[in-house]
């Protein structure tokens, strides 16, 4: 059985994606695990360690009972095997720690987006997420509801590395039978072979399209939103698509800034 890890913190944004992972555990019959990462306390240090230890373990029980009501919430208006996960530390590692026990599958997490140009610049827990971690990673913005993935998008420079991204694309939206666009956001003329190389995966099936832009953030956030696409696909590079061409991390600005889910190799 697959295994869902959605990293949750008690905000409604966080609770929100908890509903989307659900639903979209269901469809794929996977096993949901709802985590969350405790911080430790900073305290004064002349603090007792007795005392250190008593606020830990309080603090634990008191996010054990959260987790459990949260997951027999959506156990009963969903459905589904869900368990929970808690423990202390980062996210990241707590990720990492899931996935050494049970090989997760996918990583669903929530995202209050950019406030500021301040948090587009430093990025987001879930963007932090996905930049270190290792796992297809799938950020969902807030008030997003899962209605399934009858179309999605495909976000491609056409190098072969991002080639090698459509096809884990394409493996994940299988089951779903989705209609696939694959994007091209360019400010010169695409080459037609470029184009062929990756279409032949698809054909006839495949809708591809080419747009033109100098933010490529914007152009694709537009592009899914115009388009009524319930998914977008990215595939993250150290070098390439995000470091080469467009100077910036594309994948990262998305996962801030995103109308819709963006599902992150």
């Amino acid at each position: 059985m697959k295994t869902i890890v959605c990293p949750v913190d008690f905000s409604e944004v966080s609770e929100n994606a908890v509903t989307y992972a659900a639903r979209l555990a269901k469809d794929l019959n996977a096993e949901l695990v709802l985590a969350h990462a405790q911080h430790v306390p900073v305290l004064d240090a002349h603090t007792p360690a007795i005392a250190i230890k008593d606020m830990m373990e309080e603090h634990q029980l008191e996010n054990n009972k959260k987790l459990d009501a949260l997951a027999s919430k959506v156990k009963s208006s969903i459905g589904g095997q869900i368990r929970t996960w808690q423990t202390f530390g980062l996210v990241v590692d707590m990720i990492r720690e899931i996935d050494s026990e049970s090989s997760v599958y996918l990583v669903v997490m929530g995202t209050k987006g950019a406030s500021n140009k301040i948090d587009l610049w430093i990025g987001t827990t879930s963007s932090d997420v996905m930049e270190r971690c290792e796992l297809p990673t799938l950020i969902i913005p807030p008030n997003t509801i899962y209605v399934g993935l009858k179309k999605v998008g495909f976000a491609t420079d056409f190098s072969r590395e991002t080639d090698n991204g459509i096809l884990d694309f394409q493996a994940f939206v299988e089951p779903f039978n989705s209609a696939l666009d694959i994007i091209h956001v360019s400010s010169k003329k695409v080459d037609a072979d470029e184009i062929l190389e990756v279409v032949k995966h698809f054909e006839p099936t495949a809708n591809v399209e080419t747009i033109s832009g100098d933010n490529v953030a914007e152009e694709l956030n537009d592009y899914v939103w115009e388009n009524d696409l319930q998914l977008l696909g990215v595939k993250r590079h150290k070098r390439g698509f995000i470091s080469n061409l467009f100077h910036r991390s594309v994948s990262k600005e998305l996962a801030i800034t995103s109308k819709m889910p963006v599902l992150i190799f």
